[in-house]
């Protein structure tokens, strides 16, 4: 009985401590600035604060990058000074160890497990405020797509289809009546 409340209590804090670092962002969806957006830079996606413990963002921003210029629907610059936008944030993945605690810290089999994180933000390059915000849900891997891969796809898909909709001028899901303001005007 002991044994069953400690393995409880250990899978209990195990799930507390698989948060993603830092704050995440409120959700803003501008749909006409959105909408007028035609040129991205991909800012680097490891420098914000909690970023030592993110392993992949180089891999996550090539990624973004390559979907987004491959879409059509933006074009991927080299410099700020070039976009109408920059995709900022926080990506990658976090790599956690489970094992059995010892007397010389964790012994014997240890099993290593991939979280991905990402937390974005496209800012208009012009009024530096943010346009659209997306945070990475988790969910179940394709056993033969990477994790790094799965948060690129998720926001490069959510951004375009976000932009598809501030084009035909429709409010994405999740947004309720009271950002009306917010939609585009026919």
């Amino acid at each position: 009985m002991i044994r069953a409340v400690s393995i409880l209590s250990l899978c209990s804090l195990l799930a507390a401590c698989h948060s993603t670092p830092g704050i995440s962002p409120q959700p803003v969806q501008d749909l006409t600035r959105l909408a007028s957006i035609k040129s991205i830079y991909v800012e680097d996606l490891g420098k914000e604060k909690d970023a030592d413990l993110i392993e992949g963002s180089n891999l996550v921003r090539d990624q973004i990058s390559a979907e987004l210029a491959r879409s059509g629907r933006f074009s991927v610059v080299q410099s700020p000074q070039e976009a109408d936008a920059v995709l900022a944030g926080l990506a990658g993945f976090e790599k956690w160890y489970h094992g059995m605690e010892g007397f010389y810290g964790l012994e014997g089999d240890l099993d290593t497990h991939f979280l991905g994180v990402g937390h974005f933000r496209l800012i208009d390059s012009k009024t530096n405020q943010a346009i659209w915000t997306h945070e990475y849900e988790r969910g179940f891997l394709r056993p033969t797509q990477s994790i790094t891969s799965r948060v690129a796809d998720q926001v490069v898909d959510k951004l375009l289809s976000d932009a598809a909709l501030a084009a035909k001028g429709t409010a994405p899901r999740g947004l309720s009546d009271e950002s009306a303001p917010r939609q585009l005007t026919p």
